[in-house]
């Protein structure tokens, strides 16, 4: 699983943290899986991982070893907080530590204010800096989640629905009673929100509900809004021409899927995503499409609707690492990510929300929260929408404290209005 990289020396890397020996066979050999995943001689146990360039690939690798060697389950997430070698062995030796499901990670413990639970991106997990942390109040008790089947303790789930079932129940694990503060990245803000809406229905919703950059992924989704947006143009008769003839598409898309894979389903449905060579088909047309649309950009028959849409549809595959990135996983977090976009892939917001909720925003995205027919809209009518940064990735950043800031002060706003 190691890559084969040049060992380098500790003292070539000028840290400021002068270098304490491991002490004892626990420290030692914590100290040699450090050593080997970071590609560093001689680490030392009051080494900060982040100094030495930690990252959640490399925290994976650490967290798997050090499970396999002394035979627990340790998560990836526990290195935010316990980030030396010696704060690790101290947690080996503490027996009171709760146990928790493998895919809730503790990122911040003590203090008497309502917990606040964070929902991962697409990179299937949350990691974030010490920088980002410190974004917090001292006694705010933070908790992420880790998309089941990332360390391989579980089998990876199918739908959004389930997910988010699954994470309540390792929430109420945390606080069977609440209340609760939610949050979610990007995509993962429909897991957040599709979690927020069965609190809802059980009569227990969250105090507070913050999405960071929510935006509409390839899909079933992506498919309803392009059909709703155009059918909203419409008016009075010509609305219900346009119906007919959306139908009519509907069929004939539905003949031609059934031509190239055999399978004839309705493309509005979940259990048409479910059959491999069918979801296969539309992501090629999909493709396709976005093809067709940057050609006609280049040439200058491009509006500027046409070019949003482009972006955020298929921003995600402008990320030059992703392949660098699976290589660097494990197979267990590959597979487990595989499952998590193909959940994505087939869901569509069902329910409506209409408890306040939060958006931290890009400028860019902050128009879709506008329109009526936008997904995020739709399900969620009673928007609080707050530009927070230039760019998608600048809003779900874990590299400065910004983005927790903005996060808590969501929550300090809705605790404050608590009865």
């Amino acid at each position: 699983m190691n890559d084969t990289t040049q060992v380098i020396s500790r003292d070539s890397l000028m840290l400021d943290t002068p270098y304490v020996a491991p002490v004892g066979s626990k420290e030692t050999a914590i100290a040699e899986i450090w050593s080997t995943a970071f590609g560093i001689d001689g680490v030392g146990v009051e080494d900060d991982f982040f100094d030495l360039g930690g990252n959640s690939i490399i925290a994976a690798r650490v967290s798997k070893q050090i499970s396999q060697d002394f035979g627990i389950v340790f998560k990836t997430g526990a290195l935010v907080d316990a980030s030396t070698v010696r704060s690790i062995a101290e947690l080996l030796d503490d027996s009171d530590q709760p146990s928790l499901p493998s895919h809730v990670v503790m990122l911040r413990a003590g203090g008497t204010r309502d917990p606040i639970f964070i929902v991962h991106g697409a990179a299937g997990l949350l990691f974030p800096s010490a920088q980002f942390m410190s974004g917090f109040h001292d006694d705010q008790p933070v908790y992420a989640f880790q998309v089941p089947g990332y360390d391989g303790q579980c089998e990876p789930l199918d739908t959004v629905e389930d997910i988010a079932a699954e994470y309540i129940r390792c929430m109420k694990q945390v606080s069977p009673d609440g209340p609760w503060h939610l949050a979610g990245f990007c995509n993962g803000s429909w897991i957040a929100f599709q979690m927020a809406a069965y609190l809802d229905k059980e009569g227990a919703r969250p105090l507070s509900l913050t999405l960071l950059d929510p935006g509409v992924e390839e899909g079933r989704m992506q498919l309803d809004y392009l059909r709703r947006q155009a059918i909203a143009r419409k008016k009075g008769f010509k609305r219900l021409v346009f119906k007919v003839k959306v139908f009519g598409q509907d069929l004939i898309q539905s003949y031609n899927c059934y031509r190239a894979t055999k399978h004839w389903v309705n493309l509005s449905k979940q259990e048409a995503y479910e059959i491999p060579a069918v979801r296969e088909w539309i992501q090629n047309l999909n493709r396709e499409r976005h093809k067709e649309l940057i050609n006609r950009e280049r040439q200058g028959k491009q509006d500027a609707d046409v070019l949003k849409e482009i972006e955020w549809t298929w921003e995600v595959e402008s990320f030059s690492t992703e392949a660098e990135l699976e290589r660097r996983r494990t197979p267990e977090a590959n597979r487990a990510i595989v499952k998590l976009k193909d959940a994505w892939y087939k869901y569509v917001a069902t329910d409506t929300l209409d408890m306040p909720v939060n958006i931290m925003s890009s400028e860019f995205r902050a128009q879709f929260y506008r329109r009526p027919a936008f997904p995020v809209r739709r399900a969620m009518p009673n928007l609080e929408t707050t530009i927070v940064g230039k760019f998608h990735r600048d809003v779900i950043s874990t590299a400065t404290p910004d983005n927790a800031q903005y996060i808590q002060a969501a929550v300090d706003k809705a605790s404050s209005g608590k009865a």
